[in-house]
């Protein structure tokens, strides 16, 4: 039996909101399983991969489909790639039906990364590698998956969605009809169209001895920037007064592990370094909400398990590349405590390194152009602008590096409709209104 309710997706208790409301089915469920999506009208598929850059055979979610009874006047504009696929989203008399489950699309499962070979090494520790040298043969396998200059823009240009995103921006084209109209889905404090969030990876004790004299912190000073800090705390000491220059001028600070090891993501290093994290001021109640980053963004279900249980505090983590909104985190097939604000916009050194065949003295312009190619589409679709720096002398403090980053500040401060958040300000508006319920209900 279909059991339609009318919803502009304000029920799912997150800053969303569709133009106008759509039908949800929440009838007799028929299957659950993964889904590999069609755009059956050529127009609306045409504007979402204009808008996206994506087309919807690239994405599959997890989702409940419910029975249904198509007449024939309904026209299917979503069904499931296979031949004949089963409806799931439907015109009919002028609404636009959903019959499938977009709750469910929210649930976003992940794999654990690959060990890195060195992290074997009993006792060895990376970073122990003086950065002069380090720093070079990184580069050098980063560079073995370069792209020309073209590749790299044009891939910028492609938003890296969720399943539920997906669900959301399509929606929103429906909802909106005439392909002239504008109206993002997502909404930000005083009617901002996005916002931009800026992090950084403390990864050595260099930038904490330069304090506010470090090149990268006065530039977020001349441009009038709060940012969010993850500090490697091995190189604080218990000395907090190495940061109260970063808190004094409204930064946050997080946590980056507490020596950059690459094998924190592992048993039992995951479990050594989440006891030290949880006894330290990080955890302690004022700092809340505390967020992180894993180095190198090595990641494991473990880890983030063990993190959930055992840090109350620590709410958000953005150790992922997938997303353009914040989302709950699930590990192990559960949903955590922990929002994950996704990073949406290239590292310098990344696209550097994307860019192994383009002559040195055209790779900071073409970093910048990634960027504000990745910046733009994020505009357009009402995304979170999330971008990574390192200030390390070697990373985004070389004056190439540096730059850019000043030079896209300076495009960011220049976007009226753009808001600026730090990572904690993000996690508080993004929570603010969240329910957990498993179900719209009809009402």
């Amino acid at each position: 039996m279909t059991s339609l309710i009318s919803s502009d997706l304000a029920d799912l208790g997150l800053p969303i909101r569709l133009p106008r409301p759509v039908l949800l089915n929440s009838g007799k469920e028929v299957s659950q399983r993964s889904v590999k999506p069609r755009i059956v009208s050529e127009p609306l598929n045409a504007r979402f991969v204009s808008l996206t850059g994506r087309a919807a055979q690239e994405f599959v979610f997890l989702t409940r489909l419910f029975e249904f009874e198509l007449r024939k006047s309904d026209e299917v504009i979503l069904q499931e790639s296979a031949e004949n696929g089963f409806p799931l989203i439907v015109l009919r008399g002028g609404e636009v039906i959903v019959n499938f489950d977009i709750l469910a699309t929210q649930r976003f499962e992940w794999e654990d990364s690959k060990r890195p070979i060195y992290t074997h090494i009993p006792g060895f520790n990376i970073q122990s590698i003086p950065p002069v040298v380090r720093r070079p043969l990184s580069n050098l396998l980063q560079a073995n998956h370069s792209l020309g200059d073209s590749d790299v823009i044009e891939k910028y240009r492609q938003l890296p969605l969720t399943g539920f995103e997906f669900v959301v921006l399509l929606l929103n084209l429906i909802a909106m009809g005439s392909p002239e109209g504008e109206s993002p889905s997502f909404h930000w404090p005083e009617g901002k169209q996005a916002v931009f969030v800026p992090f950084h990876d403390v990864d050595t004790g260099g930038f904490l001895k330069r304090g506010d004299r470090s090149p990268l912190f006065l530039v977020e000073q001349k441009h009038e920037i709060r940012s969010t800090w993850f500090v490697t705390t091995t190189f604080l000491g218990g000395d907090k007064r190495k940061i109260e220059f970063l808190i004094r001028s409204g930064h946050e600070i997080g946590w980056h592990d507490y020596n950059h090891d690459h094998r924190l993501p592992l048993s039992p290093f995951a479990e050594q370094r989440v006891k030290v994290l949880k006894d330290s001021w990080l955890c302690e109640p004022e700092n809340s909400p505390a967020g992180m980053r894993t180095p190198k963004l090595l990641k494991s279900n473990h880890l983030f398990d063990v993190l959930d249980r055992s840090c109350p505090n620590l709410r958000y983590d953005t150790s992922f590349l997938q997303g353009i909104v914040p989302y709950d985190l699930w590990v192990n097939g559960r949903k955590t405590n922990i929002l994950e604000i996704p990073i949406t916009v290239p590292t310098d050194i990344v696209v550097w390194n994307a860019l192994g065949g383009t002559p040195s003295f055209r790779k900071a312009a073409k970093i910048l152009e990634a960027q504000i190619a990745r910046t733009k589409k994020l505009i357009e679709v009402g995304g979170i602008i999330s971008i990574v720096t390192h200030p390390e002398e070697d990373l985004s403090e070389k004056p190439e590096l540096l730059d850019v980053y000043d030079q896209y500040l300076a495009y960011i401060k220049s976007c009226p409709d753009l808001g600026i958040m730090t990572g904690g300000e993000l996690f508080s508006y993004w929570s603010k209104d969240r329910v957990h319920a498993d179900n719209l209900v009809p009402r």
